[in-house]
């Protein structure tokens, strides 16, 4: 069967289930909202859906894709999702768990010989507590993105050189530390666990799987006349940067390529207990098991998931920043859930985030 022809039944089979009503309403509470916060902030581009377990309920476009060419948003239009990406990994760490290739309660180096620090607790560091970010491990600086690497021996490289000389800034779970440098670990860990790159696994066992056809880790894949472009301030201006944040060394902490369609797929597997359109991604009770406190008293973090309690009602959820903004929230009791992406640097995301989260909770509660 061609590719051509495989994206046409996944067309006819993965539509919006969003009814006219539903679409009505949520489009009266949230557009207002967006577009005010789209002036404040000089924000050009921004996608945005709401999710339940059964599928898109709104979905919506706003602004351009680039300030120079003025060509307007799509559902096609691709953002880069940073952070995001790392619920990615967690999912693909857990399915590998399941299948007996790795335990995540045991230390990298059973599976990734070559880590080493010069601090000895490494030895004993476990697979879980760099997914929950409370390793002791301290993070990089700033990311290379003028300097990108494409080769797939770039994120083992990356590991080797940057984690070999240090120590850990506090003892193994006692802090949240968020750590993009444990994920690059844990992107080698999948790599070595599965026999195959890590962006080959997360395409092959969660991507395609999940019908995210228009996602990759990879920006040679990625159909670059849907590619957004980058606006970040300059000289207290505005401009399109020079420079699209990728760089294979950052692959699984930070530069999964998606578009709000596929996005909305990953929310609603989610919700959905890990099970999609009749694939099966990952077992409802490991799916649940991410979402818990991690080591039973980190209420803020799970298993490459972060959680906070809004008021009485506990939500699940990811962001990302490095100039493109994302975000993710779900709220499991009420099978609600929202993405988006926007194509700007400098927005308030996360406040942002939980006012529209509180408005989709009193729409849920109605």
């Amino acid at each position: 069967m061609g590719k051509i022809f495989k994206s046409l039944l996944l067309l006819i089979f993965i539509g919006p289930v969003y009814t006219f009503a539903d679409e009505a309403e949520l489009n009266e509470i949230f557009t207002p909202i967006i577009e005010e916060m789209m002036v404040e902030n000089d924000i050009q581009g921004f996608v945005f859906s709401v999710v339940s377990s059964d599928g898109a309920l709104f979905k919506k476009t706003y602004g351009i894709k680039n300030m120079y060419t003025e060509e307007p948003e799509t559902n096609a239009s691709l953002f880069h999702m940073a952070s995001v990406t790392k619920t990615f990994v967690g999912t693909a760490l857990m399915q590998l768990h399941d299948q007996g290739k790795l335990d995540v309660d045991k230390p990298v180096v059973d599976v990734v010989p070559y880590f080493r620090l010069v601090d000895n607790r490494y030895k004993d560091l476990t697979i879980r507590q760099f997914a929950s970010h409370v390793s002791g491990m301290p993070d990089f600086d700033s990311n290379p993105w003028h300097n990108p690497q494409y080769d797939e021996g770039a994120l083992e490289r990356f590991v080797r050189d940057f984690i070999s000389h240090k120590f850990l800034t506090h003892e193994p779970e006692t802090v949240i530390q968020y750590c993009n440098t444990g994920y690059e670990l844990l992107g080698d860990v999948i790599a070595k666990a599965s026999g195959i790159s890590f962006e080959d696994y997360v395409r092959e066992n969660i991507l395609i799987p999940a019908g995210m056809m228009n996602s990759t880790l990879l920006i040679q894949e990625a159909d670059m006349t849907n590619l957004n472009s980058l606006h970040s301030p300059q000289s207290g201006e505005l401009r399109v940067a020079d420079v699209y944040p990728y760089n294979r060394m950052h692959g699984p902490s930070s530069t999964l390529i998606s578009n709000i369609d596929d996005m909305a797929r990953w929310v609603q597997l989610n919700l959905n207990g890990g099970s999609l359109d009749g694939n099966r991604i990952l077992k409802k009770e490991i799916l649940d098991q991410m979402w818990q406190p991690a080591f039973g008293k980190f209420d803020e973090v799970g298993f490459s998931w972060q959680r906070r309690m809004q008021g009485d009602v506990e939500t699940i959820f990811h962001g990302g920043n490095d100039g493109f903004r994302a975000y993710i929230i779900m709220i499991p009791e009420h099978d609600i859930g929202f993405v988006w992406m926007s194509n700007t640097a400098g927005q308030p995301y996360h406040d942002f985030s939980i006012k529209i989260a509180d408005k989709l909770i009193d729409y849920r509660k109605k």
